[in-house]
C-alpha cells in the first residue's frame, strides 16, 4: 500500500513481461522509510519490504515474498487438482474390458455362424472352441497385470479385438521402458531382436551395479565402464552410482505415481504389469527386478500424501513433470520461508521460477535480491559488524521524506486557529510575494510585476510601468530559537499507535530545523519511566519503551539543562498521550503509580514552575486525551501560557510544524 505523500494518478494492466523492472535506490528507501521509523532498524524495514513488496507508481508491482508464497500455493493446488493417481490403471482397465466384450461379441457370433451352417462337424469345432476360450477368459484374473498377461498368450477369434490389443500392451510396454530409459533413440516397444538383446545385457549389467552398490561395494569403476557403454540411454550429468540410482528412483516415482501404485502391494501390481508387458522372458525377468530394487527405495507415504486429488489421468510423462514441478515449488518454498535478508533470496534458481511461477514472480524475487546492495551502494545504508545500520545521508534522505509528507498535507491559507502566511523582512526569502506599499524595502520581482503592468495596460509595447504595478518578495525574520523536542515513549504509544506518528515528526522537525534553521538549536528527550536524551543519529533507531510511566517531570528538568545557556527564544514541543504517571524521588529514583499520584502531579507542576521562571515556552501536543489529561493540561498552561493542542496521529505533524514555523516568523 502506499503510504501518504504524493499520490499519483496510475493505470493498472495485466502483466505481459515486458515491462521494466527497474527498481532505484531511492525508490527502495522511500518504500521502507516509516517501517525503517518504527522498528528503528534497516533490516526489520527491509525484511517488511521482502513481505509486502513494492507497489508502484506505474502499476508494475514487485511483488513481496507472501504474494509469491500464495501464486505458489496456488500453482500446487492446480497441479494436485489436475490428475487421478489411479487414472492410468482405470484406463487400462477400462480399454481391457472393452477388448474382452469384442472378443466375447466375436465367439458369440462365430457360433451362431457355425450353428447356421447345418455342419455337424463345424457346429462341434465351433463349440469346442467356444467353450474353451470362455473358460480361458473367464479365468483371467481381475487386475490389469493378469488380464495383460493371459491375453499375452490368448488366441483371439476378433482380428479387431487382438489389433487392440497388441496396441494397447504395445503402449503400455513403451511407456513403461521410456519411464526409466527417456533417453534412449528407440522405445523398447520398436525394438528388434538384435535390440532387445542388447537391452536384457543392459538392463543385467544395470541390476548387478545396483545390487553391488546396495552392498556397499565401490562401484566406481564399474560406473564408468557402464556408462561408456550406455550414456545415450541416460540424461547426461550423472557422474556416479548414487547419482544413477536417484535419477532411477525418481523415474520409477514417475511409473508408480501414473500407475496408481502407491502402496506395497500396487508395486508389486507394477512390477507384474511390466513383466505382462514384454514378451521375451528374461526381459520381462530383468525389468521387474529392476522395478522392484527400486521400488524398495521410494518413499511411497510421501507419495501418497501429495494429494493428487483430479479427474485426469497422466501418463508416466505427465507424472514426471508434475512431481518435477511439485519438487521445484518444494525447493522454492524452502527457501522463501527461511528468508531473513535480501541476500538469501541469492539461492534460489529464477529460471526455476519463472518456469513454476512466472515471469513477475521471478523478476521480482531477482530485484527484491539487490535492494539491499543497491542501498549500500547508495550510501543510505551500511554493515558494521554483520549489522545494517542508516548511514548520515540515509538519515537526511529519510529526515526529508518525513518533512515532505507533512509539508504535503498542509492546507493552503490558514491552518485551524493558526494564520499560516505571516511576512517580514529579514534574511533568506520564502518564494512569496506582495503588493508593494511605502517604506517597504524595493525588493522588486520583476517577473510579477511586468505581469501587472500587461494586464494594466491590456498589451502593447512599450510597457509602462508605474508604482501600483509593483511586487516585491518578502521575507522571513530569522529568529535563533532554542528548541527541545519531548518524545512520550512510554507503552501507550505503540499500544494506541501513536508512536509512529510521533517519531515521524521528531525527525521531521530536526531536518526542519538542520537545513531551513541551522542556527537553531535542537535537542531531542525521550521519556517513560525516566528521561534521556537521544542524539539526532540514534534517531532513526529509537523505539518505545516498554515499561509503564509517564515521567513529564524528569523530562522537562532535562529540558531545562539542556536550554540553560542556550542563545533565542526557548521552548519545549512536548507529544505525549498520558498524564504524568512518574516523578523522580529525592534518591534518584523513579517513582511509578498508576491511577497518577498527587505527589506525581505536584512534582511535575513544581518543573513546569521551573521551566516557566526560566523563560521557557510549553507548547504541548496531546493525543488520545481523556478528561483527567484534560484537566492537567489545563493547569499546566495556566502556569507556562503555553499552548495545548488536542489531534490525532494523522494532524499531529501539521500542528507541530505549524507552531513551530510560527515561532520564526513575525
Amino acid at each position: 500500500m502506499r503510504r501518504a505523500g504524493n499520490w499519483r494518478s496510475v493505470s493498472y494492466g495485466r502483466w505481459d513481461g515486458s515491462q521494466d523492472f527497474n527498481l532505484d535506490a531511492d525508490e527502495i528507501f522511500s518504500e521502507i522509510s516509516e517501517s525503517l521509523l518504527y522498528h528503528g532498524d534497516p533490516a526489520a524495514a527491509l525484511r517488511e519490504l521482502l513481505a509486502k513488496g513494492v507497489r508502484r507508481h506505474d502499476g508494475e508491482d514487485i511483488l513481496g515474498l507472501r504474494e509469491v508464497l500464495s501464486r505458489l500455493k496456488d500453482r500446487r493446488e492446480e497441479i494436485l487438482a489436475r490428475y487421478d493417481p489411479s487414472g492410468r490403471t482405470r484406463e487400462l482397465d477400462s480399454a481391457l474390458r472393452e477388448i474382452l466384450a469384442q472378443e466375447r461379441r466375436s465367439l458369440d457370433k462365430y457360433l451362431d455362424d457355425a450353428s447356421g451352417s447345418g455342419d455337424q462337424d463345424r457346429i462341434h469345432a465351433a463349440e469346442e472352441l467356444f467353450l474353451d476360450r470362455q473358460l480361458e477368459l473367464d479365468a483371467l484374473g481381475p487386475s490389469v497385470s493378469s488380464k495383460l498377461a493371459g491375453l499375452s498368450q490368448y488366441g483371439f477369434v476378433s482380428p479387431e479385438a487382438k489389433a487392440r490389443f497388441d496396441e494397447l500392451i504395445e503402449s503400455v510396454r513403451d511407456e513403461l521402458s521410456r519411464s526409466f530409459f527417456d533417453s534412449a533413440k528407440e522405445s523398447l516397444s520398436k525394438m528388434t531382436p538384435r535390440d532387445v538383446a542388447a537391452t536384457r545385457e543392459m538392463l543385467s549389467e544395470l541390476n548387478a551395479l545396483i545390487a553391488s552398490h546396495g552392498r556397499g561395494e565401490d562401484t566406481n569403476a564399474a560406473f564408468e565402464e557402464f556408462m561408456s557403454k550406455y550414456s545415450g540411454v541416460f540424461p547426461p550429468g550423472i557422474s556416479n552410482t548414487a547419482e544413477l540410482i536417484e535419477h532411477l528412483v525418481a523415474q520409477m516415482a514417475a511409473a508408480s505415481l501414473a500407475f496408481g501404485a502407491l502402496s506395497a502391494a500396487q508395486q508389486a501390481e507394477l512390477a507384474s504389469l511390466a513383466g505382462a508387458a514384454f514378451s521375451d522372458l528374461d526381459l520381462s525377468w530383468q525389468m521387474n527386478q529392476l522395478m522392484g530394487s527400486l521400488s524398495s527405495m521410494l518413499d511411497l507415504n510421501a507419495i501418497s500424501q501429495m494429494g493428487f486429488r483430479g479427474n485426469g489421468p497422466m501418463s508416466v510423462a505427465e507424472a514426471r513433470d508434475a512431481l518435477g514441478q511439485l519438487a521445484d515449488l518444494e525447493s522454492a518454498e524452502s527457501v522463501l520461508r527461511s528468508v531473513t535478508s535480501p541476500g538469501d533470496l541469492s539461492h534460489l534458481d529464477f529460471d526455476q521460477i519463472r518456469e513454476s511461477l512466472g515471469e513477475q514472480a521471478s523478476n521480482s524475487l531477482k530485484r527484491l535480491a539487490e535492494v539491499a546492495r543497491q542501498l549500500e551502494e547508495a550510501g543510505l545504508i551500511s554493515t558494521t559488524e554483520d549489522r545494517l545500520e542508516l548511514s548520515a545521508r540515509g538519515l537526511r534522505k529519510i529526515g526529508e521524506k518525513m518533512l515532505g509528507d507533512v509539508f504535503s498535507q498542509l492546507d493552503e491559507g490558514k491552518f485551524g486557529s493558526h494564520e499560516w502566511h505571516r511576512s517580514g523582512v529579514g534574511i533568506d526569502k520564502d518564494f512569496e510575494t506582495k503588493a508593494y506599499e511605502f517604506g517597504d524595502p524595493l525588493n522588486l520581482s520583476i517577473q510579477n510585476t511586468l505581469r501587472n503592468t500587461i494586464v494594466r495596460q491590456g498589451g502593447g509595447l512599450p510597457l509602462k510601468i508605474k508604482v501600483e504595478d509593483f511586487e516585491i518578495e518578502t521575507n522571513e525574520v530569522l529568529l535563533a530559537a532554542s528548541t527541545v523536542l519531548c518524545l512520550d515513549l512510554s507503552l501507550s504509544m505503540p499500544l494506541r499507535d501513536n508512536f509512529l506518528s510521533a517519531k515521524k515528526v521528531a525527525v521531521a522537525l530536526h531536518s526542519l530545523i538542520s537545513t531551513r534553521y541551522p542556527k537553531d538549536y535542537l535537542a531531542i528527550v525521550g521519556f517513560s519511566e525516566v528521561a534521556h536524551e537521544i542524539k539526532a543519529k540514534d534517531l532513526p533507531s529509537v523505539s518505545w519503551d516498554y515499561v509503564y510511566g509517564t515521567n513529564m517531570e524528569d523530562a522537562l528538568r532535562r529540558s531545562r539543562k539542556l536550554l540553560s545557556g542556550r542563545p533565542g527564544k526557548h521552548q519545549i514541543l512536548m507529544i505525549t498521550d498520558g498524564e504524568p504517571t512518574a516523578h523522580i524521588l529525592s534518591d534518584g529514583q523513579p517513582f511509578f503509580s498508576y491511577p497518577p499520584a498527587p505527589e506525581t502531579i505536584a512534582a511535575t507542576l513544581r518543573e513546569v514552575k521551573r521551566c516557566t521562571r526560566a523563560g521557557i515556552v510549553i507548547n504541548t501536543f496531546v493525543l488520545d486525551a481523556n478528561d483527567y489529561l484534560r484537566d492537567f493540561m489545563t493547569r499546566l498552561a495556566e502556569i507556562n501560557r503555553g499552548r495545548v493542542f488536542y489531534t490525532d496521529p494523522q494532524s499531529l505533524g501539521r500542528y507541530v510544524l505549524v507552531d513551530f514555523l510560527e515561532g520564526h516568523r513575525v
